[in-house]
């Protein structure tokens, strides 16, 4: 005959292997693997598994984060950290996001590939296109003009 101790002593250990089992999946379901080059970040975005990477360039730092796949695509988050060339006028945009969609095993800088986004991050970089495309405009006119009647 089994000793009631040692049924409860192992229905707990049996209860304590389920519970950390399941701490451990939903932890690798949904906290993102922290990359810290864009090599292990890209290979994360083609696979398209949670995973975040801070891309540190000249003009600012940037935040990807793989969200997983939805309707046969890879999503991104990207947020804008913080604008280091003021000069572009990226200021204005710190903590503003976006999200990009991608096909599945594709991978690349998403802010580089604006056709892919939406969201108010996109909005801001677009009017910075569009405002530095006036400018130049604006500034030569002149030679434009010439270039045109020749």
């Amino acid at each position: 005959m089994m000793d009631f101790r040692k049924f409860r002593y192992i229905k707990e250990v049996l209860a304590i292997l389920i519970i950390a089992v399941a701490v451990l999946a939903l932890y690798y379901t949904f906290i993102p693997f922290s990359c810290t080059d864009y090599a292990c970040f890209e290979k994360k975005m083609e696979q398209c598994k949670n995973a975040v990477y801070v891309n540190e360039q000249n003009e600012g730092s940037w935040r990807y984060e793989v969200l997983g796949v939805f309707s046969d695509s890879c999503n991104l988050q990207v947020t804008l950290l913080s604008a280091k060339n003021t000069d572009l006028g990226l200021r204005d945009y710190e903590g503003y996001k976006m999200r990009c969609s991608y096909k599945l095993g594709i991978a690349g800088y998403p802010e580089k590939n604006l056709d892919a986004c939406h969201g108010p991050l996109k909005e801001g970089l677009q009017k910075i296109v569009i405002n530095k495309l006036y400018k130049y405009v604006v500034s030569n006119l002149g030679e434009i003009n010439e270039e045109l009647l020749i």
